[in-house]
């Protein structure tokens, strides 16, 4: 009902996110997760993964490679692995699909699947509901969360805006998210204090691709609130609320889709982004 959802909007902009239940289908949900299974099945293990180096000069041009995977990913569908699942010659060590970390960051513009998902109605209602006037997708990621914790972090770190308060994550669980197999934690009403911290693209010939300007604030861990959800949630995020994931202690797999929107109506994007539109790739708007 309209005031239900006035309610809830309310406490969207206190806390800095908002839980919705079922907001998704099981079966949407589940041909997210075949599609992926799909995708990974016909994944190619990237070049810089396959260099077996042995000088300095091979180890920095891996170095290299796997920077330059990592920048030119915006407007591509790339594959992240977890540490130690390739030998030196690109081989899987485990089976392909508990390799990967991640996928991204355009999976919202070249899959069909996730395309619909990022686009479907109810995401641009939501979006219309939250005042949102001229949101665009900047990014987009598949995460399966297999084991390792995510430090505490905000998303506004990484996707650097004039003004801040632009960015919006959409956090869906494709499969219950609990505090066993590693559910996000915020810190409520932690988006109002602006942010400690960028990631930057490093000036060229540098070691890095990127660097960290600023410093990591300590924060107290008394002040996380767990937030599991079930298959289907969505969790909203704002671009500067504090969260975490902790260790997947689990034996079941914990699939997540997540892209950003940003209300692109009087805002800059910061060219010192990782992640920067291209000529191939304008961020599309998500209204369609």
């Amino acid at each position: 009902s309209g005031g239900e959802q006035s309610c809830r909007l309310f406490q969207f902009h206190k806390d800095g996110f908002l839980v919705l239940e079922q907001f998704f289908s099981a079966e949407e949900c589940d041909s997210m997760r075949s599609q992926i299974q799909r995708i990974v099945a016909e994944m190619e293990v990237p070049p810089h993964c396959r260099t077996a180096f042995s000088t300095k000069e091979e180890e920095q041009l891996q170095a290299q490679g796997s920077s330059d995977y990592f920048l030119t990913s915006g407007d591509k569908i790339r594959f992240f692995f977890e540490k130690g699942v390739l030998d030196e010659k690109g081989n899987f060590l485990i089976p392909k699909e508990k390799s990967v970390s991640k996928i991204g960051h355009a999976l919202h513009a070249y899959d069909p699947v996730f395309k619909q998902i990022t686009h479907s109605l109810k995401v641009q209602e939501l979006g219309r509901k939250l005042g949102l006037e001229r949101p665009v997708v900047v990014q987009s990621m598949y995460i399966f969360k297999s084991l390792l914790a995510v430090t505490p972090h905000q998303d506004a770190t990484f996707l650097h805006t004039e003004p801040l308060g632009r960015i919006l994550g959409f956090w869906i669980a494709l499969e219950d998210a609990t505090q066993e197999n590693g559910c996000l934690w915020f810190i409520p009403g932690s988006h109002t204090n602006g942010i400690t911290r960028r990631m930057v693209r490093a000036a060229s010939g540098a070691s890095t691709c990127v660097e960290f300007v600023g410093s990591e604030p300590a924060y107290d861990d008394k002040q996380f609130i767990p937030l599991p959800i079930s298959k289907g949630g969505l969790i909203l995020i704002h671009g500067e609320v504090v969260h975490k994931s902790e260790l997947n202690s689990s034996e079941s797999s914990r699939h997540a889709f997540t892209f950003h929107v940003m209300e692109a109506k009087g805002t800059t994007w910061s060219k010192e982004n990782w992640l920067q539109p291209t000529p191939e790739l304008p961020f599309p708007s998500l209204y369609t």
